[in-house]
């Protein structure tokens, strides 16, 4: 027997009741034990549905839907990185390449022909100042979507994803602190090659800041996918 959307949000209910709240976690819970309650009342139609779902939380046991809820966190976890990794990758088979090579070259322009206050400012210093204005846009757009997105286990992966844009900030700054000069070399030699590894660094945390809401978006339109079947 099909389930009715009443059962569903009880269900729902339920499985948040156990400990559960992240919304995409829980439709990953749901899509499991609401087929096996759906047998439980076709088989035995004077069950009520608590006594259903109980009878199936006891199947998994002590540790109920401990296994499974982990299961399915490190699921969802993986399935965000591999988002994450397949938006970074098409970023340079797509027309959206034009940006960072855009963002790399105004830097380059005003690193060279830019003056303040009568001082020439060095490519380190408006990089700074571009990955900065890059940070508060994230942050922006975070605390925008934290109060509809935080009860996603999609939502805390993403903040994971800070990680690999902490490492390329890290590698920024290193090859910064020693571009000093507005005149880069870019023949092959050790200095040129930190002048690479740097703008690759610098281009890099550019791309990851605007693709981790991208990449959040994606993953939870997965889950709102199995959220349609489920109130359809």
């Amino acid at each position: 027997m099909k389930l009715s959307p009443s059962q569903i949000d009880t269900l729902k209910k339920l499985i948040s009741y156990k400990g559960y709240p992240e919304i995409d976690l829980q439709y990953e819970i749901l899509d499991h034990v609401a087929c096996k309650v759906e047998v439980l009342l076709e088989e035995n139609p004077t069950l009520s549905l608590d006594d259903a779902f109980r009878k199936v939380h006891s199947e998994f046991g002590i540790f109920g839907f401990s296994d499974l809820a982990e299961s399915y966190t490190k699921s969802i976890e993986r399935r965000y990185r591999r988002f994450f990794w397949e938006e970074f990758k098409s970023i340079f088979t797509s027309p959206r390449l034009i940006y960072p090579i855009a963002v790399a070259f105004i830097l380059y322009w005003l690193s060279i022909n830019s003056l303040f206050f009568g001082e020439k400012v060095g490519m380190p210093v408006w990089s700074g100042a571009f990955t900065i204005l890059a940070v508060f846009f994230i942050i922006a757009r975070y605390w925008k979507a934290n109060k509809s997105m935080k009860n996603y286990v999609s939502y805390r992966s993403s903040i994971h994803s800070f990680t690999f844009f902490n490492l390329m900030l890290q590698i920024s700054i290193f090859g910064m602190r020693r571009l000093e000069n507005p005149y880069y070399n870019f023949d092959f030699s050790p200095q040129s090659i930190l002048t690479w590894l740097s703008i690759l660094a610098i281009s890099a945390c550019f791309i990851c800041i605007f693709l981790i809401p991208r990449v959040l978006n994606r993953s939870i339109a997965e889950t709102r996918k199995l959220q349609a079947i489920y109130e359809s």
